[in-house]
């Protein structure tokens, strides 16, 4: 997603969206032709971290939704500034009534009409800020979809790799516990085991073989959900890059009050909620002045005829001011509501501004926590690995049981994967952070 600020809404700003799109688009094509290019010998290129959440971001469909938002909103202006713009209609008459010296006499007509707004106390101005207000919010909610859908790709990333590393460390436990059944085997009829023990290690060898067809079916479903938001799973990197990259996430953030900043005034989020906020408040003043007159030029030409007369040109020009006298308290109720949401959107500001707030300073922490954590779980595992080993070769020799030499086994495993947990966590929170920052 790149560390860019969301975008002010230009012509150029959804030119640049939309010829980002392509290039994604196109990388996304030549990844795809990747079996042709192998036959060429042509290395193959894969997708990290940021090439996996631009794709997501470019084929979620919330992301087009909002876009489709941002276009109406567009629209919405363009017809705001066509109040102070000339007005140009067709018209045609008939009715019965006074005309001239003649009662009740048959009028008709046909002509144009021409008008221009000259003045209106602000109502067009009013309009056209509530609009490009409306375009800034749709543009900063096209951003915050692009970060969700990469934070989404990016969290089942995070699953996949979890679960392939929890894989390798239980198919490493089912592969110890085959050689341990195995030797048993080997010794049991001539007294050298027990078939308790026999029983106790094939059991530990069922649950192992339990727990890897459960962590694939973990892997599998985080691959399908890579699969479903980028359509091109078969083609991510390795491990290792994606590893460098999660660490990546939010390092040139050094302190809390940083990360605050960066989530209070650069995060797509508020500033949507903050260009709604105004362009409520634009609407609500255009309410307040909506008794106030409009003063056109009004100008039309027609043919006219009265009775059974001959048609004759009419031509008039002169000024049409508009002032709403009664309305049955409509505009007043129209000014009470849109006061009353303008109200309610600036407490919704403040009450997501707390809660940012407080979800950046526990991430941050938790980051700060976690880093600690994963120092001290890896040195664990460590010291359990050595354990392991050192108890390994005191069975061997006849110094330990083999329930007790199952049991650190066993808590050897479990502190690696306590060390696997602490790691992705991290990895977790960093994207969160990521996330809520607005891709700082």
């Amino acid at each position: 997603m790149g560390n860019a600020a969301p975008r002010k809404v230009s012509a150029t700003g959804v030119m640049g969206r939309l010829m980002r799109t392509v290039k994604i688009l196109v990388v996304a094509a030549t990844t795809l032709c990747l079996p042709s290019l192998a036959s060429a010998q042509l290395s193959e290129p894969c997708l990290d971290l940021d090439g996996v959440m631009h794709l997501a971001a470019a084929q979620n469909p919330r992301v087009a939704t909002r876009e489709a938002q941002l276009q109406g909103a567009a629209a919405d202006l363009t017809e705001a500034r066509s109040l102070f713009r000339p007005q140009i209609s067709g018209f045609a008459r008939t009715g019965a009534g006074d005309v001239g010296l003649i009662d009740s006499a048959i009028q008709n007509q046909v002509g144009l009409r021409a008008s221009q707004r000259v003045f209106d106390f602000g109502d067009a101005r009013l309009a056209r800020e509530t609009a490009r207000h409306a375009i800034d919010a749709s543009e900063y909610e096209v951003a915050l979809s692009e970060l969700e859908a990469a934070s989404e790709v990016g969290s089942a990333v995070l699953d996949m790799h979890q679960a392939a590393e929890a894989i390798t460390l239980t198919s490493s436990r089912r592969d110890y516990f085959e050689r341990q059944l195995a030797a048993i085997d080997s010794v049991l009829d001539q007294g050298g085991s027990t078939r308790s023990e026999r029983a106790e290690v094939a059991a530990q060898l069922a649950n192992a073989n339990a727990f890897v067809l459960e962590l694939r079916a973990q892997y599998d479903r985080a691959l399908t959900r890579i699969d479903i938001q980028t359509g091109a799973a078969e083609n991510l990197c390795k491990k290792e890059i994606f590893e460098a990259d999660f660490a990546s996430l939010g390092e040139q953030i050094d302190t809390i009050g940083e990360a605050v900043e960066r989530a209070l005034y650069d995060a797509p989020g508020l500033r949507a909620m903050r260009a709604r906020v105004n362009s409520i408040g634009a609407e609500s003043k255009r309410e307040s002045i909506a008794r106030l007159p409009i003063i056109s030029v009004v100008g039309s030409a027609a043919y006219s005829q009265v009775g059974n007369g001959a048609f004759d040109v009419q031509e008039r020009i002169g000024l049409d001011i508009s002032v709403p006298f009664y309305t049955g308290n409509a505009l007043a109720a129209r000014g009470q509501r849109a006061n009353a949401r303008h109200q309610a959107a600036k407490s919704e500001i403040a009450e997501q501004r707390r809660q940012i707030e407080q979800d950046v300073r526990i991430t941050f922490q938790n980051i700060l926590s976690l880093q600690a954590q994963t120092s001290a779980a890896r040195n664990f595992e460590d010291r359990s690995r050595e354990l392991f080993e050192f108890a390994q070769i005191e069975y061997e020799v006849g110094r330990r049981t083999l329930p007790d030499l199952i049991d650190i086994r066993l808590e050897f495993e479990q502190a690696s994967l306590q060390s696997i947990q602490t790691k992705f966590n991290l990895s977790r929170e960093r994207l969160r952070l990521f996330t809520l920052t607005g891709g700082g």
